[in-house]
């Protein structure tokens, strides 16, 4: 159980977190885990999407999952900046790894 003082302060790291600049949308994902993760994270698998490219990875776990988001940045960084679609850059086919964006 999270005491109301650790829960307070949890909230207020998140938010100063939150009101820093420098956080590029170039660098946001979503974390999804499977049923299966534990709270400890001993266990885990799922996937991560880029967010900015739409492209997606599973792992199976946390070492995995870092992984997945070192190997997203780097292609990201490594691309040329090109034309936009629809706020999102759309990759031509899947990296090693890696899922295709959905339709």
């Amino acid at each position: 159980m999270v005491s109301g003082s650790a829960s307070e302060g949890a909230q207020d790291r998140a938010r100063d977190v939150a009101d820093r600049p420098g956080l590029p949308d170039a660098k946001a994902f979503v974390v999804q885990f499977t049923a299966e993760t534990d709270a400890g994270l001993e266990h885990a698998g799922g996937r991560v999407e880029h967010l900015q490219s739409g492209r997606r990875a599973r792992f199976a776990s946390i070492g995995d999952l870092r992984a997945c988001i070192v190997s997203l940045l780097a292609d990201e960084s490594a691309k040329p900046a090109g034309p936009q679609e629809g706020g999102r850059r759309r990759r031509t086919g899947p990296g090693p790894g890696t899922e295709p964006p959905s339709p």
